[in-house]
């Protein structure tokens, strides 16, 4: 039997029962709506208020950090005794007009020569640096 036939046989009495069934059903579908949007505003809220502790949070951290590290190499892998040598050496290197391959070359093979006593300046400047850098 068709459903379109069930509208039909609603009886004067009955109708009445049914507009006012349909009625509430309307009214509690309202209410569930505005319950589901009531939560999702409050959810919604929530959800800002803990973005902006975390905000608040991660600005504060940022903060202290910058105070610790103050004066500090500020990359990530810090530069070894070798290559504060050679960004030294590399200046001079530029002036006589030669090219990056010689310049690495040539800085190579002074490090190599030199001694350990010339070498220590270096060393205690990375180390210095490296002190920093684990702070980090």
């Amino acid at each position: 039997m068709p459903l379109s036939g069930l509208d039909g046989r609603w009886w004067p009495w009955r109708r009445k029962k049914k507009e006012a069934y349909q009625e509430v059903v309307k009214q509690e579908n309202r209410e569930k709506e505005a319950m589901k949007l009531l939560e999702k505003e409050q959810m919604q809220k929530t959800a800002m208020e803990l973005l902006e502790q975390y905000l608040q949070f991660q600005q504060e951290v940022e903060k202290e950090g910058k105070k610790e590290r103050e004066g500090c190499f500020e990359a990530k892998h810090p530069m070894s005794a070798f290559f504060l040598f050679s960004k030294e050496r590399r200046e001079a290197l530029l002036q006589e007009k030669k090219t990056i391959l010689e310049i690495s070359k040539i800085a190579g093979e002074e490090w190599k020569n030199m001694a350990e006593e010339q070498k220590a300046p270096y060393e205690e400047e990375q180390n210095g640096i490296f002190s920093c850098a684990s702070s980090i």
